[in-house]
């Protein structure tokens, strides 16, 4: 028998993966909160995913700089 993943669940990983691009730099903030607008995740997923970060030592001041920055602007927006 076949698994198969939620919608919720796939959306997650896209976010996650979208947040994961934007930290290393690859991407820009516009893109991401573009990403996480249109992906229609929930608050409580999104804020789940926030805490998990949080939570994970980050190296180098770039990344953390930009996890400030993307974590004050979703939360201006009402995301989380």
């Amino acid at each position: 028998m076949v698994k198969v993943k939620s919608s919720e669940e796939i959306v997650k990983r896209y976010v996650m993966g979208s947040m994961d691009c934007y930290l290393r730099g690859e991407k820009n903030l516009k893109w991401v909160i573009g990403v996480i607008r249109s992906s229609g995740i929930r608050k409580t997923v999104l804020q789940d995913l926030f805490s998990a970060y949080r939570t994970t030592t980050f190296q180098g001041l770039e990344k953390n700089t930009r996890f400030q920055e993307l974590d004050k602007t979703c939360k201006q927006l009402g995301y989380i």
